[in-house]
């Protein structure tokens, strides 16, 4: 076993190289042991056919001797060696009806060509296999099956497509699976079922687990319900009674919070916001908890209207004409503009009591992917109004000549320079590629959003496949696909990735690359493992003051 660390606040164990039964068998046993000898701090575990993946919250870890790193180290070293004995678990088996062909099934024809097989003798040889869990990824309850007919095998597609309809079922390489949601997809698409694989309100949401069995079975198109449950959409009442009002919607604005850790064996992001700091300093300002829900923008924000007395906080990028890092007294009828940004990308709002918002799977933030979380699992519209929680304080406590908290301003400028840990595959990319990573000055793409930052500059050229078996990724994990140019994940990333990583942004300085904007240039400085985390530590120390003051002003 070989164990790595993903930045300062993740560490992947390595367990074979090939994708077999008798690995994934490790892996999962492995998992199981883990998730029963849990040290305090790990918020993830997250099993995917050669791998384990390991999150944690730094900050929670017990006290002892070295780093943070070094102690999950040696728990997840010493809990996978007692998992050698471990049986093998009988997973559960699902049936999946699909409806292969036709609409549903658009390169059915394509893949039959391929395989020399007519379509009927596809479906049968598809239908007819035993298939096994290996990974939950992608997507909130996508299936990675193995067991695939090497007849089958097929390459994804060339151009991948804009979205891909829920239930879909695909083949791609050597793998097949299941889409729960419509998103953007490249995998050939032979046919598709009406189950529902994500349910986020269910105790267990997803239909199939790691280490289950899958067998399809063929259904005519008659049996195809007239809408299948996957597309049910039902949106709950206006909230007629909201304190804030979206008058004019700018941009991309959402509720978000600091995430639901606890679901990535299933495929769920954490997500949360993108800049961790300013939303905290918001909510510290206000006397909220560090987690309270907030507006988060990009880019541009709303027009807000608010309909009662209230204090609100604005951190994050610099808005024209809003003092920023203070709480502000805002008079009910009073209107508030975001719309001009002047640095930075991501600008929070924090009100007193913060936005209340239904609790799902631990989390109040809006997974956009997925289509829930937040304020009904979309962005924000004109019309909106949205409830506040009770305030901890009342209006009147908190004070307006508190300083600003500049010590946390994170909107950088035209360039930043953020500091990163060397990843997995570090060694498999050559020298001259690994001196560029470091060297150059990387432009921002436009192509950027919540999943990833997209960089452009020189090709990064390695010895190592494009596309490898799917491993966990984290916050700040640094990819590069075939084309050589690097993609830094951001808060919605996907919770497996295949592409060799290079390297993974430190928790400290997150923050300032969810502030760039497209055209702004970001370079890179390589830190120890161990050196990130007293950054990070040093960072909870200054906002656990922070919190100390605003307590002593608030019951002054």
């Amino acid at each position: 076993m070989q164990i790595t660390p993903m930045g300062d606040s993740a560490m992947l164990a390595e367990l074979g190289t090939i994708a077999d039964e008798a690995t994934l068998d490790r892996v999962l046993a492995v998992a199981r042991a883990l998730a029963a000898a849990l040290l305090p701090g790990v918020t993830d575990i997250v099993p995917a056919f050669t791998s384990v993946t390991v999150h944690y919250d730094l900050t929670q870890i017990p006290p002892g001797p070295g780093a943070p790193v070094a102690r999950v180290a040696e728990w997840l070293r010493l809990t996978a060696a007692k998992a050698k004995a471990l049986k093998r678990a009988a997973g559960q088996v699902v049936e999946v009806p699909v409806c292969y062909g036709g609409e549903h099934g658009p390169d059915l024809p394509a893949v039959a060509r391929r395989a020399g097989l007519s379509e009927a003798e596809t479906v049968k040889l598809h239908s007819n296999a035993l298939y096994r869990v290996a990974a939950v990824g992608f997507a909130p309850g996508f299936p990675y099956l193995l067991g695939l007919p090497e007849r089958l095998e097929m390459p994804r597609r060339a151009t991948p497509r804009v979205r891909v309809p829920s239930g879909s079922v695909g083949i791609g390489g050597a793998q097949t699976g299941v889409y729960p949601f419509a998103t953007p997809g490249g995998w050939q698409l032979i046919g598709r079922t009406p189950l529902t694989f994500f349910r986020p309100e269910a105790k267990h949401p997803a239909l199939v687990y790691p280490g289950d069995f899958v067998r399809f079975r063929a259904i005519p198109p008659g049996l195809w319900p007239a809408e299948a449950a996957n597309e049910k959409r039902i949106e709950a009442k206006a909230e007629a009674a909201g304190t804030v009002e979206i008058i004019q919607a700018c941009g991309l604005t959402t509720v978000q919070d600091l995430g639901r850790p606890g679901w990535q064996r299933v495929g769920v992001t954490p997500g949360g916001v993108i800049d961790r700091q300013a939303a905290r300093v918001a909510n510290i300002l206000l006397g909220n908890p560090d987690n309270a829900p907030v507006l988060e923008s990009a880019l541009t924000g709303p027009e807000l209207r608010f309909h009662a007395d209230t204090w609100i906080a604005v951190t994050g990028a610099a808005v024209a004409g809003v003092p920023g890092w203070r709480p502000l007294r805002i008079a009910a009828g009073a209107r508030l503009s975001l719309a001009e940004l002047v640095r930075g990308a991501h600008v929070y709002v924090a009100v007193a009591g913060g936005f209340s918002v239904p609790t799902v799977l631990g989390g109040a933030g809006t997974l956009l992917r997925a289509g829930f979380g937040g304020f009904r699992g979309r962005t924000l519209r004109a019309g909106d109004r949205l409830a506040v929680g009770p305030a901890a304080h009342p209006p009147g406590a908190v004070r307006r000549d508190w300083a600003a908290a500049g010590e946390f301003w994170t909107a950088g400028g035209r360039e930043i320079t953020v500091r990163f840990v060397r990843g997995r595959r570090w060694a498999g990319f050559d020298e001259d590629a690994r001196t560029a990573f470091k060297q150059t000055a990387w432009k921002v793409r436009g192509q950027s959003d919540r999943m990833g930052l997209r960089l452009t500059g020189p090709a990064l050229t390695s010895e190592l496949p494009g596309e490898m078996i799917s491993e966990g990724v984290a916050f700040g994990s640094v990819q590069v696909p075939p084309n050589g140019q690097p993609i830094v994940l951001m808060a919605d990333r996907q919770t497996l990735g295949g592409y060799p990583k290079i390297g993974h942004v430190i928790t400290a300085d997150l923050p300032r690359l969810a502030q760039v904007r497209p055209g702004d240039t970001v370079r890179f400085a390589e830190i120890p493992v161990a050196a990130a985390q007293v950054v990070a530590l040093e960072m909870e120390k200054a906002l656990a003051l922070l919190r100390l003051g605003v307590a002593a002003r608030l019951q002054s």
